[in-house]
């Protein structure tokens, strides 16, 4: 009725789910007083409804005007000159204020009365009963009500946090680790990708957190579960689909190292014809080095080339070459080596890469290869995502920039492998469904041509995930500050998106294209977000909704410094550069000496 203290207006214009509003004059206050709480009427953001008998239909305010201003789309509005307006976008309906439902049966027509909803209607638009929902926070429009995700589809669907740096990304990311952890799932498996080591302490006593350097959970990703193509990009550079003679002798070699380890396997014994060189089977990468290595240094007493010119035979597990006398230029004895193929260059890349301490988390796997091989991939597994947290955190923090994209994807492959062809069994696959959350996703997971650094294996493992994922039981999050440099295919098959505080306009755009409800009004309110706040749209959630996430204690190590604090503070007269030194040459993180540990030289 039009004598109600919710009465906003009437329809004025409908075109399709966009509908016009002319506000009333008579509205008393921009902010009544409705059942004791007060309102702002037509704020962007808000609802309204428009009831038409046992039906009411509900929209979201995307724009407030007057009708001296022209419209941005150019619309003749037919308001009377300084008549105030609102645009609303249609996004669901109720039947005699029962459950709210997205999508719209029928459209208003002109002169429909349009309120402003009450915590009631609020209530119907929020509320569900549907068992897989879960509470992450509150709504800004009433801070009473729990605003819940549906959980099924944050997993089977994907999701996107995106956000400017100090919007609240892993304050987010983390409350809905939480969220996710706390009792009601206790068969819950989330892996999460940290490359700068934010979530350890947050998440400390309900994940297991795996990093360089660690003595009790050390992170191991075995060189021999990469693929042919990853194993010749890391060892020797080689680029490309196209092969010389010594790629085709290196997959040779390692695929002949495959097939006779296929007896030996801990995790149950294959046949020979079903190994690949793209097999994950454990080969001794040492072993093959020397290989390539001693027929390129070797000499012969005789001309037949028979007795070695052996000074001193060399060590695989010490990395040492076989020492022999130098050959002789002049057609005599010693006489130099005659190999099919050169494969000395081959092998000194291989061992600079062998005795690079920086990779000792790949090349040096125990007990996972060499002779103190005691496990196998399965094991792996085992204690990456079945130990007795819910919450595997890797944390890629010490390792090198230029190997962070080829091990995002092969610890992606890993998982999606096991999640693939275990699909049918318990415990894995549809049966115990696995989420992975992909931190600070723009700098592995780049949008456009990959640089020098970025090889594209995580692009293609993660793009496998969202692109069939959840066929599998395998869902996925990437969280990024910078929207627009993220990979697009990855980005639109994203189901929900939460988008916090962005106030670049690239950032902003990429969001309005690919958001499953462009609502350019709620869009438009990123940059003026709090911290904590998002813009939660898509399938995860009945309705697009400005939902306020609580602080999460203690949080992941993302904060900012606090310049005028510490610039404030006395100067610490003897800083510890040696030991940032010695960090920086060790590759493990300095931490402060015990008083009385000795001074800085």
């Amino acid at each position: 009725m039009k004598t109600d203290i919710t009465f906003l207006g009437i329809v004025r214009r409908v075109i399709g789910a966009k509908v016009f509003v002319e506000v009333t004059p008579e509205i008393p206050s921009a902010s009544p007083i409705i059942h004791g709480r007060v309102y702002r009427l037509g704020q962007v953001g808000s609802f309204v409804r428009i009831p038409l008998g046992l039906l009411n239909l509900y929209g979201v305010v995307s724009m407030v005007g007057a009708s001296e201003i022209s419209h941005p789309d150019e619309i003749d509005i037919p308001f009377p000159h300084g008549q105030r307006w609102i645009e609303i976008q249609l996004v669901g309906e109720s039947y005699s204020m029962g459950e709210f439902k997205r999508g719209i049966s029928i459209f208003p027509t002109l002169d429909d009365e349009v309120h402003t909803v009450t915590e009631e209607d609020l209530a119907i638009i929020y509320g569900t009963s549907s068992p897989s929902m879960v509470e992450i926070g509150t709504y800004v429009a009433s801070e009473s009500l729990p605003a819940a995700i549906d959980l099924d589809k944050i997993v089977t669907r994907h999701v996107a946090i995106l956000g400017s740096t100090g919007s609240g990304k892993s304050n987010t990311v983390a409350g809905i680790l939480k969220t996710l952890t706390s009792g009601s799932f206790p068969s819950a498996r989330i892996v999460v990708i940290d490359p700068h080591g934010e979530y350890g302490a947050a998440l400390q006593g309900q994940a297991r957190v795996f990093s360089i350097g660690d003595s009790t959970y050390p992170l191991i990703v075995p060189y021999w579960a990469l693929s042919f193509d990853e194993l010749a990009w890391f060892f020797v550079g080689r680029k490309g689909a196209s092969e010389d003679i010594r790629d085709l002798t290196l997959r040779n070699r390692i695929f002949e190292k495959k097939r006779a380890n296929a007896s030996k396997l801990k995790a149950g014994v294959i046949s020979e014809d079903e190994i690949t060189p793209d097999s994950p089977i454990p080969f001794d990468i040492r072993q093959l080095w020397y290989d390539f290595d001693r027929p390129e240094r070797v000499t012969y007493e005789d001309q037949d080339r028979i007795k070695e010119a052996l000074i001193k035979e060399g060590d695989v597990h010490s990395l040492r070459s076989a020492e022999f006398k130098s050959p002789n230029p002049y057609n005599k004895a010693p006489y130099k080596s005659q190999v099919a193929v050169q494969m000395l260059a081959y092998a000194n890349k291989i061992l600079a890469r062998l005795k690079d301490k920086r990779f000792k988390f790949l090349l040096e796997p125990d007990p996972y290869t060499g002779e103190r091989e005691e496990k196998d991939l399965h094991d792996l597994l085992i204690d990456w995502i079945d130990h007795e947290h819910a919450i595997t955190v890797f944390d890629l923090g010490g390792i090198p920039f230029e190997v962070i994209d080829l091990v995002v994807g092969v610890i992606t492959r890993i998982l999606f492998e096991c999640m693939f062809w275990g699909r049918d069994l318990p415990g894995i696959g549809k049966q115990r469904p696995l989420l992975i959350i992909y931190e600070e996703a723009h700098a592995y997971l780049p949008s456009g041509s990959t640089t020098q650094f970025v090889a594209g294996y995580a692009e293609r493992a993660v793009r496998r995930v969202f692109k069939e994922g959840r066929k599998y039981g395998v869902g996925a999050i990437v969280v990024s500050q910078r929207p627009s440099e993220l990979d697009e295919t990855i980005l639109s098959q994203c189901g929900t998106f939460f988008a916090l505080r962005l106030s670049n306009s690239d950032d902003q755009g990429r969001v309005r294209s690919t958001v499953p409800d462009a609502l350019a009004g709620l869009i438009d309110l990123l940059p003026a977000l709090r911290t904590g706040e998002a813009l939660v749209m898509g399938e995860a959630v009945q309705i697009p909704s400005r939902i306020r996430l609580p602080l999460i204690e203690p949080r992941p190590k993302s904060a900012d410094p606090e310049p005028a604090k510490c610039w404030k503070e006395p100067r610490i007269s003897n800083p510890l550069y040696s030991e940032a030194i010695i960090g920086w040459r060790r590759q493990r993180m300095a931490k402060p000496r015990e008083e009385g540990g000795g001074k800085n030289g």
